[in-house]
């Protein structure tokens, strides 16, 4: 760590800092930190996947992005953040955002240019996000979110009135173009809830629900809202590790191909 942080505080070269899966802890992401605000590259890109931050360590990343507003990229998979830390991140990023966004009118629903220190791809997923922390995301997708990609893999909240709200939220979202929410235990119930995202959310191109325990009734209504979408709605649908027949998982492909 010492030779990192001596590295970090002199180079200008560092543009990507990935440290996945390296045992990195709040104390240790503090000196990490420090060294990156002396830096003088522009990082625009934090991986601290499968690490060990939890809410204290969000503080830390929300000073470091303030002091470095180039960073775009924050992906913090498999961390610790639960619901306080995933409402203390959303609620810093939209001050952070706030404070250099041009004003926006009363709109609910951003369609301004986005601020000079909003992230376009940030993960959450495994990270014991629950009910409190799926609410707080959407009311962050629906007034403040510039994000354009959003990692929500193995986020097996079981409340679907939670879900419902966040999935709302992204009916009206213009920005997202990618989702990930891989083995998050939607079933048919979330699955259909999703799938009405779909019909209503036209910006959305990738979309990740492999493993989640959905069976026919769930793709078919997938299929429905492939069918509304229409030509040209989604680059990618993965549905690996589902339960779905194979005459409906054809029926799915060959309306994919056909968009």
């Amino acid at each position: 760590m010492d030779a990192m942080t001596e590295l970090l505080s002199n180079s200008d070269q560092v543009e990507q800092l990935v440290l996945r899966n390296t045992g990195l802890t709040d104390e240790l992401l503090k000196s990490l930190a420090t060294a990156l605000k002396r830096s003088p590259s522009e990082v625009t890109v934090i991986n601290l996947n499968l690490n060990q931050i939890g809410p204290p360590g969000i503080t830390v990343l929300l000073d470091l992005l303030q002091a470095k507003p180039h960073i775009k990229e924050l992906l913090l998979f498999g961390n610790q953040l639960g619901d306080l830390g995933v409402r203390t991140l959303l609620s810093g990023l939209a001050e952070l955002q706030d404070k250099t966004a041009a004003p926006c009118g009363n709109s609910e629903q951003i369609h301004c240019s986005p601020a000079n220190s909003a992230i376009i791809e940030l993960d959450l997923g495994g990270n014991g996000i629950g009910s409190d922390g799926l609410r707080v995301l959407a009311t962050f997708m629906r007034y403040h979110s510039h994000l354009q990609y959003l990692g929500l893999a193995q986020t097996s909240c079981s409340d679907m009135e939670a879900w419902t709200v966040l999935f709302e939220s992204l009916k009206v979202n213009t920005v997202l173009t990618h989702i990930i929410l891989d083995e998050s235990n939607l079933r048919d119930d979330g699955v259909k809830l999703f799938a009405e995202v779909l019909q209503s959310n036209k910006s959305l191109r990738k979309v990740e629900l492999d493993n989640n325990g959905f069976t026919d009734v769930g793709g078919h209504c997938l299929l429905e809202a492939l069918c509304f979408r229409g030509k040209g709605s989604l680059e990618n649908l993965s549905l690996e590790g589902n339960y779905i027949s194979t005459a409906l998982m054809a029926n799915i492909q060959q309306e994919l191909e056909s968009l």
